[in-house]
């Protein structure tokens, strides 16, 4: 039976997934789509190109996820899990990617990019990266999300 009103059940893990697409799609075009990524003469072009795709791409299963999470459907329930699972595979790429990073001599991030957030934990100062810190966050919303899903 389709769920035709959104404050169903189901409202607060539509909500917070939401949210993470809507970051997942927005938050990528702010931090790449500039001087120190897509248009960074240092780069090669090919980079560029890859580092475009790959937002656009995060972008786009982002949509899917949101209609998945607001379209009434016989299935819905399942779209939300289908929601849930497409946050994932960004999230899990993420983490592959970092595993991997020696391989290809990457960084988590660029010498001009966003600064890393930094917490005094008893009077010593430590540096979090803003990627892995949202992808963490994340990862814990998205498993809340998932684990309150009813139907």
């Amino acid at each position: 039976m389709p769920v035709d009103n959104p404050f169903d059940q189901n409202l607060i893990p539509r909500i917070l997934m939401s949210l993470m697409a809507l970051a997942i799609a927005i938050g990528p075009m702010f931090a790449d789509f500039n001087k120190t990524h897509a248009t960074n003469p240092l780069w090669p072009p090919h980079a560029r190109f890859h580092v475009v795709w790959q937002v656009l791409t995060q972008a786009g299963i982002s949509v899917v996820a949101l209609v998945l999470l607001w379209r009434a459907s016989p299935d819905y329930v399942l779209h939300l899990y289908l929601a849930a699972a497409l946050i994932y595979v960004w999230l899990l790429t993420f983490f592959m990617t970092l595993a991997s990073i020696k391989v290809y001599q990457g960084a988590l991030r660029d010498v001009n990019g966003i600064e890393p957030f930094r917490f005094n934990i008893l009077g010593k100062v430590r540096e979090v990266d803003t990627n892995l810190f949202g992808v963490v966050l994340f990862t814990a919303l998205n498993t809340v999300a998932a684990l309150l899903i009813r139907g």
